[in-house]
């Protein structure tokens, strides 16, 4: 990590603390949102004080992750939010032309295929959400906005992020027909990416794995094992032979290969925080779900249905993909900030309606 790449986030932070300590001091406080603040707060102090002390201490991540989990609780626990939709609509509209635009002119190939395309999904997020509020002229820009960010999204070649496209689809479409079974979802989505990593780790070069691979390579032209299976058993095979199963190799410690990114959140946790890492983020994961299931029945909300269709697009993503906890990028700031914008939402709508 830079320690450039600390500039904005905290200046985020900065402004927000600003914000909510000396302008808005008010806070949503009930059981709900004291379970999320010490629930979130176990977590991000286990995962940062939980270093290996044979190894250099690396500061910049440890700041990291304090910004982030500072940003998660203030975005989270606040009565009023410092994102302003519309305002969000001319930003994404001025970042997206910035870096996008040049390329789709030129008509190359983007360097990083599948960070571009993530970025271009989650900033998706900012122009569904503000859709139905916006006035003509942002409306306008707003649906520029959107179809340049798809042509980003499928031009990109990200499979994830297509994935994750899909899913807040129908979601979105469907949520109305499931919101009672909000929190079953992310339990079984959860389980099945843990268990998607034993299953995609054992079954290449299986008759399983060899026909995956066919249709893979017929639908998508991408091979379906792109090297993950080996880092996966890898990393799970250093951490059990280093019988640091419980709290894991220590959150300074990288993967020798791929930068030290594991390509999947719940085996970067249990490679650098063990069982205990893992328990806690899945506990946190499964706490947010539980309160927006106390708000699941205020469907109508298009906020909310538009929340709930990210957060579970971003747990997908997830499968491939680890940025919630391994470094700061963009895609980390905007996953945690949508997770955080979701959890306020449903705290208000629980606080609304008396619950």
């Amino acid at each position: 990590m830079e320690k450039d790449a600390l500039i904005y986030p905290t200046i985020i932070l900065a402004v927000t603390s600003i914000y909510y300590f000396l302008i808005n001091r008010q806070l949503l406080v009930n059981r709900h949102t004291i379970l999320v603040t010490v629930l979130s707060t176990i977590f991000f102090v286990f995962y940062i004080i939980n270093i290996n002390t044979e190894i250099d201490i690396k500061i910049d991540y440890l700041v990291y992750l304090a910004i982030t989990f500072l940003l998660f609780l203030f975005i989270s626990i606040s009565k009023s939010s410092l994102f302003i939709y519309p305002l969000w609509t001319i930003f994404v509209f001025l970042f997206s032309n910035i870096l996008f635009l040049p390329r789709l002119l030129s008509v190359g190939e983007f360097t990083n295929a599948n960070s571009t395309g993530i970025i271009a999904f989650l900033l998706l997020f900012f122009c569904f959400i503000t859709i139905k509020d916006s006035n003509y002229l942002l409306k306008t820009i707003n649906i520029y906005t959107i179809l340049m960010l798809i042509v980003v999204l499928f031009t990109a070649t990200s499979r994830t992020a297509q994935l994750a496209f899909i899913i807040v689809l129908i979601t979105y479409l469907i949520l109305f027909k499931l919101n009672k079974y909000v929190f079953v979802m992310v339990t079984l989505l959860i389980v099945f990416s843990i268990s998607f990593v034993f299953f995609y780790t054992l079954s290449n070069e299986t008759p399983v794995g060899n026909k995956l691979t066919e249709l893979s390579r017929e639908y998508t032209g991408k091979n379906f094992y792109s090297g993950r299976d080996r880092i996966w058993n890898d990393a799970f095979e250093e951490v059990t032979n280093s019988n640091d199963t419980l709290t894991g190799l220590g959150n300074n410690i990288q993967y020798e290969a791929f930068s030290g990114y594991l390509h999947n959140l719940y085996v970067q946790l249990f490679y650098q925080a063990g069982i205990i890492g893992l328990a806690l983020m899945v506990s946190l994961l499964l706490v947010i779900t539980y309160i927006a299931q106390k708000a699941s029945y205020q469907t109508n909300d298009h906020y909310f249905k538009i929340l709930t269709s990210f957060f579970i697009a971003i747990l997908v993503m997830q499968i491939f993909e680890g940025h919630l906890i391994y470094k700061f990028s963009i895609i980390s700031i905007l996953c945690w900030v949508i997770i955080s914008l979701f959890v306020n939402k449903s705290l208000k709508l629980i606080v609304e309606n008396g619950n």
